[in-house]
């Protein structure tokens, strides 16, 4: 018999769970579209609030990748894939489905498989190396949307892991060429993270990101970050970008202002680590991706560019 009869709400679907959580592995496999939707919902919620909670249906959880329903699939996906970011060995098992799902008819299915292999590749890139290709070759062909849509999954990858995407670096070169703003943006994105690990790879295309803080769409931003991240290791490969950095620490967005303060602070330059001291009392928050612990951080400008300073300051 359908377990559906007895449950009406997500409320009611929440208490149970709180109560025993074994019990939605039945809810997860019963015919009912609709309740095993609104399960996988309180899941996702729950999931939010105290992965572990949710850890022991994980397994049932991942069968419904392969459910008939659009939306059943599309909902697992998108729980699957926020319960990823707190446990990504958890959803390890559904590595195999997350691959096949690069190639769902469904855009939101496959922005939320991508993200969920790339939280996996982070710690085990052997297990999703072969979804970067296949990223690869939907960037090149299709609509805007599908190739706009591999490239920022790829963006995932190159923050998660690096030398998942480095083998690529020719292409992400060649897509800053491309009339997509979103690939080209996301392409700046992916080489700041490769020239991290490996700046030899990205030096030709350096002058060009230096010309890119000139544009006013956000390639400024990641351009400045790209150099950040480049500068790291290397600071005077970034040396040209100073004068157009400087004149960004007034820009009216608070990112372009926290971005070129990390890469001012990485170039190591006496005048742009004294022009930072320009942001110390700007208390506008940000939302920045730190590389070294690869993890987002609420921080404000005024932080941010204490930060650059004292690192240029230590490595001079």
């Amino acid at each position: 018999m359908a377990m559906s009869a007895g449950v009406k709400s997500e409320e009611e679907l929440e208490e149970i769970a709180r109560r025993d959580i074994t019990l939605f592995e039945k809810f997860l496999q019963d015919p009912d579209s609709e309740l095993k939707k609104r399960a996988i919902y309180v899941l996702s919620r729950l999931g939010e609030e105290d992965p572990l909670a949710v850890e022991k249906v994980v397994k049932p959880l991942v069968s419904c990748l392969e459910d008939d329903d659009d939306a059943v699939r599309a909902s697992s996906i998108a729980a699957l894939a926020t319960l990823g970011d707190s446990m990504p060995d958890a959803i390890k098992p559904g590595v195999e489905m997350f691959l096949k799902l690069l190639d769902d008819e469904h855009l939101n299915a496959r922005r939320n498989a991508a993200y969920a292999l790339a939280l996996i590749g982070e710690d085990h890139p052997e297990l999703v190396k072969e979804a970067v290709p296949k990223l690869i070759s939907y960037a090149k062909s299709g609509s805007d949307i599908i190739r706009a849509n591999a490239t920022c999954s790829l963006a995932l990858f190159a923050r998660g892991n690096p030398a998942l995407v480095k083998p690529y670096a020719k292409e992400f070169i060649a897509a800053l060429d491309d009339e997509n703003e979103v690939i080209k943006t996301n392409a700046t994105y992916i080489l700041g993270h490769i020239g991290q690990d490996n700046a030899e790879l990205v030096k030709e295309i350096i002058p060009r990101l230096v010309e890119s803080l000139k544009n006013d769409s956000i390639l400024k931003e990641n351009a400045a970050y790209a150099l950040a991240l480049i500068g790291i290791n290397n600071p005077d490969l970034i040396k040209d970008a100073i004068p157009l950095l400087l004149a960004l620490l007034k820009d009216s967005r608070e990112e372009v202002r926290a971005t070129s303060a990390c890469a001012l602070g990485a170039t190591c330059n006496p005048v742009a680590l004294k022009s930072l001291r320009d942001l110390i009392d700007d208390g506008s928050l940000v939302n920045v991706y730190h590389p070294e612990g690869r993890v987002f951080v609420a921080t404000t400008v005024s932080e941010m560019a204490r930060h650059a300073a004292k690192k240029g300051m230590k490595r001079k």
